[in-house]
């Protein structure tokens, strides 16, 4: 467990580029999920229910990504039928995910996170040109797109989760077009190019993780944080779960150099509250050891308290994938999830530097 409690309770209430689009009718499992939310309707009087918006910006996509996936479910995307390597639901092939058996482990947080750091800073990294592209094989998992446990005879909410095997092709300096390719909600193959993106916050290429992010560890801490100079952390448990969030974000989403991932650890290492957990399992079925944060998390849109998990190689110690693990127990039939289930999981599967897009390793 890490050593440092935090020193707060709590201090909060918990179309560019895109090809032309194919009309394609609605999926069945829409058509009901559309009627029976009428029917509700109906039955409160034409009152519609509170629900939440049919679609947001994925979590674990860069914005450049992020933005060609938002526009292609406005306009639509095209479906590609002459993909080389078939996607599968899940990386196994099986459609399904492994369900773990972790266990909570009196090992240091602190202290396996130094070695998982040691590890990373001996690897080695190639020399990157701007005119590649960072190519990530990527499985992707969450329970709403899991048929079974997603009982469409109860009411819930309509967002749309990436899921199953996806492909990403990002260019290393911005300045090119990359190309994105994974399964729709209706499970068809879609691809499309995803063009050059005005800069936001944060990094996007990797060009501007090699300029922009620290590659000390106090540099990289503060950079979690948000701090500057010398001012320290608000003590805040929201702000931990900010840092633990942000640094889950940059290893699930970005190729970082070896020095500056192991800073990264080493920074991850002084958030208070991580525990230690043995056999987590990721979207792929692979299990390793994790570090967790625990608490209630506003992007887990009302899903109650969860776990969020960086997981790693037992072998090699290195990053396999971003994990959301449920802690609340079954309330009502409806509930499907029961402690200990994976709300999500972003499994890096492959991740290296190509010549051009489309190409794999």
């Amino acid at each position: 467990m890490n050593d440092n409690p935090s020193p707060r309770d709590e201090d909060e209430p918990a179309g560019a580029g895109v090809p032309a689009a194919v009309e394609r009718e609605l999926p069945p499992g829409r058509h009901r999920v559309l009627r029976e939310q009428l029917m509700r309707e109906i039955e409160n009087g034409g009152e519609t229910p509170v629900v939440r918006p049919l679609w947001r910006r994925p979590a674990f996509v860069g914005p450049a990504v992020a933005a060609a996936l938002t526009a292609a479910i406005v306009v639509g995307a095209a479906v590609t039928q002459q993909a080389a390597v078939p996607l599968t639901t899940h990386a196994d092939g099986s459609g399904e995910r492994r369900v773990g058996e972790a266990r909570r482990s009196d090992r240091s947080a602190a202290d396996l996170l130094e070695r998982v750091a040691e590890a990373a800073g001996k690897r080695s990294l190639p020399k990157v040109r701007d005119d590649q592209f960072v190519y990530t094989e990527r499985d992707d998992y969450h329970w709403k797109m899991d048929s079974e446990k997603n009982d469409m005879s109860c009411p819930m909410t309509l967002e749309a989760y990436p899921h199953g095997v996806r492909e990403f092709w990002a260019s290393v300096d911005g300045e090119h077009t990359g190309q994105y390719r994974g399964r729709g909600v209706d499970g068809e193959v879609e691809e499309w190019p995803v063009p050059k993106q005005p800069a936001e916050e944060g990094v996007n290429f990797f060009r501007e993780v090699e300029d922009d992010l620290p590659a000390d560890a106090d540099g990289m801490y503060r950079y979690l944080y948000g701090s500057k100079g010398d001012e320290r952390a608000s003590g805040a448990k929201s702000a931990d779960r900010k840092a633990f969030e942000k640094a889950s974000t940059l290893l699930a989403e970005q190729l970082l150099p070896p020095k500056t991932e192991a800073a990264l650890y080493r920074a991850v290492a002084r958030i208070p509250g991580l525990t230690v957990y043995e056999g987590s399992v990721d979207a792929a079925g692979r299990t390793g050891v994790s570090v967790g944060l625990d608490g209630d998390w506003p992007d887990d849109w009302g899903q109650g308290p969860t776990r969020h998990e960086l997981l790693f190689d037992y072998r090699t110690l290195e990053f396999l994938a971003s994990d959301t693990v449920n802690l609340d127990p079954l309330d009502d039939s409806c509930d499907t999830l029961e402690t200990g289930d994976l709300v999500s999981s972003a499994a890096i599967l492959e991740r290296t530097v190509v010549d051009r897009t489309g190409e794999r390793p």
